[in-house]
């Protein structure tokens, strides 16, 4: 079943995201000396995703929940497009898919499969034609699911060092 997931419950998001932040870490080898604490990447992301909410009303979170346990959610943001892409067209507001995740053990089930149809769902009903999908471009998984879907690679982000840290 997919409900929809109040501000107020988002602490119960817990387990998916640290599902989710130990699987960036396991696709992304080449990031580990940059890889934060759990504890500090759960609490950066809680604000960030309360801030969002509050200050972009049509973003939600919806989740798919088998009895009383939650085993995948799907935070979608509905901003600007404003500086988005200034080469190409996107509607305006544009969704973006902040969040995908679904528990190891519930992982080929359908279940990502089902939050996309729903999230697609409400974002016709908004009227939002464009979605933007951010991928770990190590996740060699979730690219060939998106793109099952319809999405087409659009660009690509890479991260530089170009000093080393002061210590």
């Amino acid at each position: 079943m997919i409900v929809d997931i109040p501000q107020g419950r988002l602490g119960q998001l817990e387990p998916l995201w640290r599902a989710l932040y130990d699987h960036h870490n396991a696709v992304t080898p080449h990031l580990s000396e940059r890889s934060r604490p759990f504890e500090l990447a759960w609490q950066s992301r809680r604000q960030t995703e309360r801030k969002w909410l509050q200050a972009e009303p049509d973003s939600f979170v919806i989740a798919a929940q088998e009895t009383d346990r939650i085993v995948g959610y799907a935070f979608v943001r509905v901003r600007s497009a404003v500086g988005f892409a200034e080469s190409w067209s996107v509607s305006d507001p544009l969704a973006d898919l902040a969040t995908l995740s679904v528990l190891p053990e519930f992982r080929g089930q359908g279940i990502g499969s089902a939050l996309m149809d729903a999230v697609e769902t409400r974002l016709r009903e908004i009227g939002i034609p464009d979605m933007a999908i951010t991928v770990i471009a190590t996740n060699s998984e979730a690219i060939p699911f998106y793109e099952r879907r319809g999405a087409v690679p659009f660009t690509t982000e890479l991260i530089q060092r170009v000093a080393h840290p002061r210590g």
